[in-house]
Parts: structure tokens; C-alpha cells; sequence
């Protein structure tokens, strides 16, 4: 409840009749709109996943990833879409070598984050993707994509294709050495007021792990 008051304190102060103060206004309404309805509700069932093609490549001195990270989107986070709120998926990958005497050590880190919005002026949906958290990343690299429906362009945020993980120059041959993948919905990224009831939900925590153990006698 303190980001509410914290809201409208500043329209307060900048009651000036300028729009900028009104449109202030009305984004901090839409916001508590759309987080009060998930305070004291229970929480939901976990949403299950499935990695169809979790599939560890070699080519030449390179470490890829290729796999599908197949989920229905709960009707909670459709909903707040189409009330304008845009969703961040964080995709991270590490690579870890076994350390008996400390802990793991990471030889390798990679992430990529997708902004999945819906545009009501088009009735399309835009995913963006960056190497950075987009308010770190600000107006640096991005690439977006539009689609015509939400299916489309949630299955571009779940497929990886040939993601270069690591050089295998890198890696140690007596080394034991081990995947951590990790896919989820950044609620940090989320506006402060639906932080409060998201993150009570397990509908907004969304979070995949999955664990591999590197085999560099195969390809996997």
C-alpha cells in the first residue's frame, strides 16, 4: 500500500492543471486497478512446462543450446496485457564446474530478456528482446517483432535456437562440469503497485529450472 500512497503524494505536488500530472493520475489508477484484485486472493496451482528438444550441440569450438520451453500462459497474465501491462521473461543460462573444495565455480553466463506487450490500437502483439534487463539496457539493443496473435508471439519467447553458450576452449578436460538453465517472469520489471499482490501469486511466479550434466564424450 505505501507505492500507492507514494503515487498520489506526487500528484499532489504537482497539481499545476498540466496534463502531465493528470496523465500521472490515471497510470497510478490503472496500477492499483490492476493490483488490488490479486491481494488476499489464494494462490494458484503451478503452471507445469514442457522441454520438447532439450538439446546440448557442439560445432567446432562452440557450446549450443537449442530446446522449447512449452507453458500455457495463466489467464491472470492475459488479462493484465490486454490492460496494458507488459510481461518480461528472463532466459539465463550458466556454465558450472564442480568444485569439491569451494563453491561451484560459473565459466560461462548468458541471458537474454523478451518484453511481451499487446498493442490495442493494432490488435497485435509485440515481443522485444535485449541481452540486458530493459531498464538497464535503456535504449540500447533491442529486436522486436510483431504477431497477429498471442500464441505466436509467446512461442517466439519460448523456442532457442542455437544459443551460443560457451567456448568449449574454455572448459577443462578432467573438468566436471554441469547446465543450470533457468527461464522466468521478472515481476522486478513489473510497475511497483502489481509487485505488491504478484509476488503472493503463484500465478505471476513463473520460474523454470532445469539441470544438465555436460557429457563432452557425446553430443546431447
Amino acid at each position: 500500500m505505501a507505492s500507492f500512497t507514494h503515487c498520489w503524494k506526487k500528484i499532489k505536488l504537482s497539481e499545476s492543471g498540466t496534463g502531465r500530472s493528470l496523465q500521472f493520475a490515471r497510470r497510478c489508477l490503472l496500477w492499483a486497478l490492476l493490483a488490488l484484485p490479486m491481494l488476499g486472493l489464494p494462490a494458484q496451482a503451478q503452471t507445469n512446462v514442457d522441454w520438447q528438444d532439450f538439446k546440448l550441440e557442439r560445432t567446432e569450438n562452440v557450446l549450443f543450446l537449442s530446446t522449447n520451453v512449452v507453458f500455457d500462459l495463466p489467464k491472470v497474465l492475459e488479462d493484465a496485457m490486454y490492460k496494458g501491462v507488459s510481461l518480461f521473461f528472463v532466459t539465463q543460462a550458466d556454465v558450472m564446474r564442480d568444485r569439491w573444495y569451494f563453491y561451484d565455480k560459473t565459466i560461462s553466463r548468458v541471458e537474454r530478456n523478451s518484453r511481451l506487450s499487446y498493442m490495442p490500437l493494432t490488435r497485435r502483439w509485440r515481443v522485444s528482446t535485449s541481452p540486458e534487463a530493459f531498464a538497464v539496457s535503456g535504449s540500447g539493443v533491442t529486436i522486436g517483432q510483431t504477431f497477429e496473435t498471442l500464441d505466436e508471439a509467446l512461442s517466439t519467447i519460448q523456442h532457442i535456437s542455437q544459443w551460443r553458450l560457451a567456448n568449449l576452449s574454455d572448459l577443462e578436460g578432467d573438468g566436471k562440469y554441469y547446465l543450470e538453465f533457468k527461464f522466468r517472469l521478472d515481476l522486478a520489471q513489473l510497475p511497483r503497485p502489481l509487485q505488491i499482490g504478484a509476488a503472493s501469486q503463484n500465478d505471476w511466479n513463473l520460474s523454470f529450472n532445469k539441470s544438465v550434466r555436460l557429457n563432452f564424450d557425446a553430443t546431447h
